[in-house]
């Protein structure tokens, strides 16, 4: 008999008094006191005595008790009940097969579970045990009491594992979890870190090797860099220059008109273009506005008629529309449309202004974008240290990019480039150094092509377009216009077919030979220094 008191029987008896467990189901201890006061009431024909009875209580209140204490060890009791379902089978002969497989798969079940069903959080083992299913074995009345005994301990072992849900973790599960925890932190992490740092190391040495090579004569860098000086400068923005003329590259390209559109329109001509152009020239001066202005109108002119047909009488208002257009863009103080409809003296009104200025926009989708050849001229002219003269010359030369068809194929950076070097030339200044092909983005050979058409259209006989040879005939332009008829006079023949690039050796010479000459003079003091700057300024 066990030394450990008896306390079962009075908890129980406590419990049922209780309104809310008063339909619950016959704990084990009531069930098998229930059977062995039976089993005394039966054996009350002369065999059975009280101190009977009442030996075989206490002995089944102490079978319940040695149980309930090997219940509290959760492998123990499912080893337990697993052997009394297996003796039970073989006693109850009356229980139905379907409900025997049940009993044996809600005991078995829990077991598996128990030790699978296993997850670490923070590096403790938590257990889970499913609950148990409400639902009870059912068997037949004429059970023995063996059965009944058997019931009672899958329930009561079924309600143990419904309490002790959470169990600490064994040595074994704790010692894994470790091991997986360091080889986590301590293996892998270690592993990539050590691949990044030599990729680094070596990526590292590559660079140091490249940078003790001393620099071959080609890839030495022979410009200047100009736009360094104007660091503090925010105008200039010298951080960004370098980006914004890469743009200006792609968009020059992007909104080129079409140099053959001509041969889509029935009743406007190349003269008819010509003679739109010198007339705008005259109204840009007279306003007194920006070459960028003048530059936009012309493209935004040549883009519309390149994409829809126009008749003859329509010209005049397509030509004041992109005008009202341009100087919308550009100007800071635009003229207003009143004035612009007088320039046109009345043959339009303020709104065919506006219905054509709208019409030409939806056309153009509105990309009004196009840089002219001035942003890339004021880009040389700093590598050209910014001389007066080169770039009074050269402006006339852009402008003639605007009545001259054959150079509308051109791009305005190339005509820019172009100007500037033939006003170099002009000037007595021969050499295209590597600041100029650098900040121009050009070669000198490059150049050839768009030179001989310039040159060809200052020879030409009658002077062309008057307005604008008189506009850089005046004394604020320095003459430019008749200064550089008389130059291309003296070397080619009147509408001569201009070869620049045979012809550009002899004209280098010459130079240097006058240059030579000036020089030999102010030495040797054969002429007063007067003469002698009038030939110098002759020569630059």
């Amino acid at each position: 008999m066990s030394s450990i008191p008896v306390r079962r029987t009075a908890r129980v008896a406590r419990s049922t008094k209780d309104s809310e467990n008063a339909n619950a189901r016959p704990s084990r201890l009531t069930s098998r006191t229930k059977s062995a006061l039976g089993a005394a009431t039966t054996a009350t024909s002369g065999r059975a005595t009280a101190s009977t009875a009442a030996s075989k209580a206490k002995s089944i209140t102490s079978d319940s008790t040695k149980e309930e204490a090997g219940v509290k060890r959760k492998r123990e009791v499912l080893v337990e009940v697993t052997g009394l379902v297996t003796n039970n089978k073989a006693k109850s002969a009356d229980v139905k097969g379907k409900e025997g497989g049940k009993l044996k798969e809600a005991v078995a079940k829990p077991k598996a579970v128990a030790t699978s069903t296993r997850r670490f959080i923070g590096g403790a083992a938590l257990r889970r045990i499913p609950r148990a299913t409400s639902e009870s074995t059912t068997v037949s009345k004429t059970d023995t009491e063996a059965t009944a005994d058997s019931k009672s301990s899958v329930d009561h072992a079924s309600e143990k594992m419904e309490i002790d849900q959470v169990l600490p973790p064994t040595k074994e599960e704790d010692e894994e979890s470790q091991r997986v925890f360091k080889r986590r932190h301590t293996e892998e992490k270690p592993v990539i870190a050590a691949e990044v740092l030599d990729d680094s190391q070596a990526e590292a040495d590559k660079v140091a090797a490249q940078l003790e090579v001393e620099p071959s004569s080609s890839n030495a860098q022979l410009w200047d860099d100009l736009d360094e000086e104007d660091f503090d400068d925010p105008v200039m923005v010298s951080e960004y220059v370098v980006d914004v003329c890469t743009y200006l590259k792609e968009i020059e390209l992007a909104t080129m008109p079409n140099p053959d559109y001509m041969e889509e329109q029935n009743e406007i001509t190349w003269e008819n273009r010509g003679t739109l152009i010198d007339w705008l020239l005259q109204v840009h001066a007279k306003f007194g506005l920006l070459s960028e202005s003048l530059f936009l109108t012309v493209n935004l002119i040549d883009r519309f008629l390149a994409s829809r047909p126009i008749s003859i009488a329509k010209l005049q208002l397509v030509g004041l529309a992109c005008f009202f257009i341009a100087t919308k863009f550009e100007e800071t103080y635009s003229p207003s449309v009143k004035e612009i409809a007088y320039l046109s003296d009345k043959q339009y009104d303020e709104d065919e202004i506006r219905k054509a200025e709208r019409y030409i926009l939806r056309i153009l989708e509105w990309d009004l974008r196009a840089p002219g050849p001035m942003n890339w001229l004021r880009r040389g002219s700093k590598a050209d240290d910014c001389e007066v003269h080169a770039r009074t010359i050269a402006k006339y030369l852009i402008e003639i990019g605007l009545v001259e068809r054959q150079l509308i194929r051109f791009v305005p950076s190339l005509i820019s480039a172009t100007a500037l070097w033939l006003a170099r030339l002009s000037l007595g200044r021969e050499e295209w150094t590597a600041n100029l092909e650098h900040y121009t983005t050009y070669s000198e050979e490059e150049l050839f092509p768009v030179a001989n058409i310039m040159l060809e259209y200052i020879i030409t006989e009658p002077v062309q377009h008057q307005s604008l040879y008189k506009k850089y005939a005046a004394k604020r332009y320095f003459r430019c216009s008749k200064f550089m008829y008389d130059w291309c006079r003296e070397r080619w023949t009147e509408n001569a077919n201009v070869n620049i690039a045979k012809d550009l050796p002899q004209l280098k010479a010459d130079i240097r030979d006058y240059r030579a000459e000036v020089e030999a003079r102010r030495a040797n003091g054969e002429e007063d220094a007067a003469a002698v700057e009038e030939d110098a300024d002759a020569v630059a």
